[in-house]
């Protein structure tokens, strides 16, 4: 394992983890040959805290798949990130998602530069959706197959329908007012769809009506082989999911190049579920 660093295309500095694969090879499949990967962590995480996503760079590694595991500038709550040579505040609570696609383009690039040249995203909760809205908006040029672990839906459609309690309404329309305010910047404790911190500007960017990452608006324009991911727990029960298996069943005709796949029992981060998602993953990549 090394650690490393990259700078992003806007000058923000980034740190991970890059992990050789264990034999010199690359897997070829129906996806492509895929010889690298990217391993992007939810919200609020970071490169070497998500216990899913470590056993995945083993999985990959002994599959002769190198990988690097990643920090986006929204690792942890807040942190504080070398951009354009000053010290700034970024994270979680603070991160405007569509900024995503400068890290991921440039830890896609760090890669090449490692002599790889096909490239897989593996993201999980937030992360996935950063990579399918990467993808789409901003394709790196050697990005070759995807695997999405619980994309969340960043829908304000649905989430207003599932806050059946009026929280989430409550919330936006506070964030909505502290900005008229002035006051856009400075963090506040949210309940809805997750208890966290979040200034008010990142709150309404993330889940606000313009529904600008609700990644089933855009999925259908990614061509690259894509596998999704999902828990049947979170699906059922979890505000940011319910309603989306009935979506999907009506999307799937359309989808020549994806795959979803749903594991039975599994909640949002597959408590004792790894190796369910291991087989399904590898079976996937190796088919």
């Amino acid at each position: 394992m090394e650690l490393c660093s990259v700078t992003t295309a806007d000058t923000v500095r980034l740190h991970g983890m890059y992990v050789p694969a264990s034999k010199s090879s690359r897997v070829s499949t129906s996806k492509g040959s895929v010889d690298a990967a990217v391993l992007i962590h939810g919200i609020g995480g970071n490169f070497y805290s998500s216990r899913l996503l470590l056993y995945f760079s083993d999985v990959l590694k002994n599959l002769g798949i190198s990988n690097v595991l990643i920090n986006t500038r929204g690792h942890d709550m807040i942190n504080t990130v070398s951009w354009g040579g000053r010290s700034r505040s970024c994270g979680a609570a603070l991160e405007i998602v569509d900024d995503c696609r400068h890290d991921l383009n440039a830890w896609h690039d760090f890669l090449l530069e490692r002599g790889h040249s096909n490239i897989l995203f593996l993201g999980h909760s937030l992360g996935a959706v950063k990579s399918l809205y990467t993808a789409a908006r901003q394709p790196p040029s050697h990005l070759r197959s995807m695997v999405a672990l619980s994309p969340s839906r960043l829908s304000y459609q649905r989430m207003t329908e599932t806050s059946t309690d009026g929280l989430f309404q409550e919330t936006m329309v506070r964030c909505e007012s502290l900005i008229q305010e002035g006051n856009g910047e400075r963090p506040i404790q949210v309940n809805f769809p997750v208890k966290t911190w979040m200034t008010p500007a990142a709150y309404v960017n993330k889940y606000g009506a313009a529904e600008k990452y609700n990644w089933l608006n855009f999925v259908s324009e990614i061509s690259i082989p894509t596998l999704l991911v999902f828990g049947q727990k979170e699906l059922n029960e979890h505000p940011a999911f319910i309603g989306m298996e009935q979506e999907l069943a009506s999307l799937e005709n359309d989808w020549s190049t994806r795959e979803v796949e749903i594991i039975p029992d599994a909640d949002h981060f597959y408590t004792s579920k790894y190796e369910a998602v291991d087989d399904l993953v590898t079976r996937w990549l190796i088919h």
